[in-house]
């Protein structure tokens, strides 16, 4: 692999000059297979065959001239749109306050995480004379307490992150607290934030092999290795079994690891020219100049890069339905945030690749009754998960789930010999607290399934609640994407960018069984 960090004179976002590995693979573009029927009610728009029926939903530039209002505690959406743009904010809305789906609410985690145990962060000298870099590290924590992230899972490579002790893994300093596991020793921490925010910290390590996320210890000899043994090793410590970038992974040595997830969507896939070729078959360079602009060009907001080079990860998706065909799997987006590429200073003041740009772009919402980090492993592990490009707006109300004897949830398991089941999904609103201009955003989902011979679409709506009966056995999973015309105020002399559709959701997905 080529020295993509290095391409543009280190002017890009993410990834090292000395990175961790290279992945290939092969990739075609997102198909949508052909429509299938089935009986659907739906509030808003459809299409696809069947009648639908009325049911009820269940569940700073220098334009904006109002004040942020992405701080704001306590209640969710509870806010009337604003008359004038709401100025950009480098936060994202309070979303604890937020209703509780099925008796769960939704924790905003960043999976993928590399702090100064990292060789290679934090402009390539993370620990300068041995020292950890302090400096790094408080861009850190700002990145994770401004846009109120909820849980953070650590990757560090295993270069340095072997060679600290595991209490140090935690990141903690005066202000934190340890969380402490059944033996009475640290297996987390609370990050406390200025504001009164915490953040759940868990390490982790990320090596070409593996990712385990929520080691509770340090397991000697196996984060080199990729073999069922090894995996199996991580799990006794407590982690969860998960591999990074998918999009170069072989899907029969995977289909073997014992896998609790797997990455559906890596930031690099998009942004490293030699993957966006070869596994994702997209043009090689030409894409930097159209990213760029958004941290140089007076009028846009750098936060909104997003919206010149987020694609879906096509290699991955194939992943997830066909090894979900056997198995159950839970997704993750990966950050992979190091800070350590592109300290040009953008117009907001900050350097275009801050862990606070970078962490706000997008997260994982993880649903869970409690908040330990037990049940948030305990969560990851049964599949409740979702992503969700938060830079496009913080969406309310999304929801995908099955219901026949009893109700299955994102990421579980359910077979047809019980009966019929009805797959129920839900489009999110725009959160009124969220920036935004005058005009609202296009919302289109997308229902698909997929078997083990073709990925069909089975339905696209574009408001409200739809209902179908599962045709059949399959990979069931949706896709929300956004049109992002609310996002206008925001971008300067790119207004074209308010037309192109983007992903705002990835479900996680319903593997039916027969």
């Amino acid at each position: 692999m080529r020295n993509w960090a290095c391409i543009v004179s280190g002017a890009l976002l993410i990834g090292a000059c000395n990175g961790s590995g290279g992945e290939t693979g092969a990739a075609s573009e997102t198909s949508t297979g052909t429509t299938t029927s089935g009986a659907a009610t739906t509030t808003g728009s459809t299409t696809g065959t069947g009648e639908p029926t009325t049911t009820v939903p269940t569940s700073t530039t220098d334009d904006t001239t109002a004040t942020g209002t992405t701080g704001v505690e306590g209640g969710c959406a509870e806010t009337s749109p604003p008359d004038t743009p709401i100025a950009w904010d480098k936060g994202q809305p309070d979303i604890s306050g937020c209703a509780t789906i099925r008796g769960q609410r939704e924790l905003r985690a960043i999976m993928h995480l590399h702090s100064h145990h990292s060789h290679d962060a934090c402009d390539g000298d993370p620990q300068p004379n041995g020292v950890p870099d302090e400096d790094c590290l408080a861009d850190l924590r700002f990145g994770l307490c401004t846009p109120r992230i909820d849980v953070a899972m650590l990757s560090d490579h295993p270069t340095h992150a072997t060679e600290a002790a595991y209490e140090e893994l935690l990141l903690m300093r005066e202000m934190d607290e340890p969380i402490l596991g059944d033996g009475g020793t640290p297996i987390a921490a609370w990050l406390k934030c200025p504001d009164g925010h915490k953040v759940m910290v868990m390490p982790g390590i990320e090596s070409a092999q593996m990712m385990p996320f929520g080691l509770e210890k340090h397991v000697s000899d196996v984060y080199g290795t990729s073999s069922p043994a090894a995996f199996a090793a991580i799990k006794e410590a407590g982690a969860l079994a998960w591999v990074a970038h998918t999009e170069g992974r072989d899907l029969a040595e995977l289909a073997t690891l014992g896998l609790d997830g797997i990455e559906l969507y890596q930031l690099h896939a998009n942004l490293d020219p030699d993957i966006r070729m070869e596994d994702l078959g997209l043009d090689d360079d030409d894409y930097f100049a159209a990213i760029i602009p958004f941290f140089l060009q007076p009028g846009r907001q750098p936060d909104l890069a997003t919206l010149g080079f987020l694609l879906p990860n096509e290699p991955s998706i194939v992943a997830l339905e066909t090894l979900g065909q056997t198995q159950r799997l839970t997704i993750s987006a990966g950050t992979d945030a190091h800070q350590n590429v592109f300290d040009t200073i953008a117009t907001d003041g900050e350097r275009g690749d801050s862990y606070r740009r970078m962490i706000r772009w997008f997260n994982n919402r993880i649903r869970t009754a409690e908040f330990t980090p037990q049940a948030v492993k305990a969560a990851l592990r049964a599949g409740n998960n979702h992503i969700v490009f938060e830079s496009l707006g913080t969406p309310v109300g999304f929801d995908f789930y099955a219901e026949g004897a009893a109700v299955t949830e994102m990421g579980a398991e359910v077979s047809l010999a019980g009966g019929p089941l009805t797959l129920r999904a839900v489009l999110p609103t725009l959160d009124p607290r969220s920036p935004q201009g005058p005009e609202a955003p296009g919302v289109r989902g997308v229902l698909y399934r997929a078997t083990a011979d073709e990925r069909e679409e089975l339905m696209t709506w574009s408001s409200g609640q739809i209902e179908i009966e599962a045709p059949g056995p399959g990979v069931y999973r949706v896709e929300v994407w956004v049109t992002p015309k609310h996002l206008l105020p925001y971008l300067g002399d790119a207004p074209e960018y308010a037309e192109i559709e983007a992903p705002w959701i990835y479900s996680g997905a319903l593997f039916v069984r027969p």
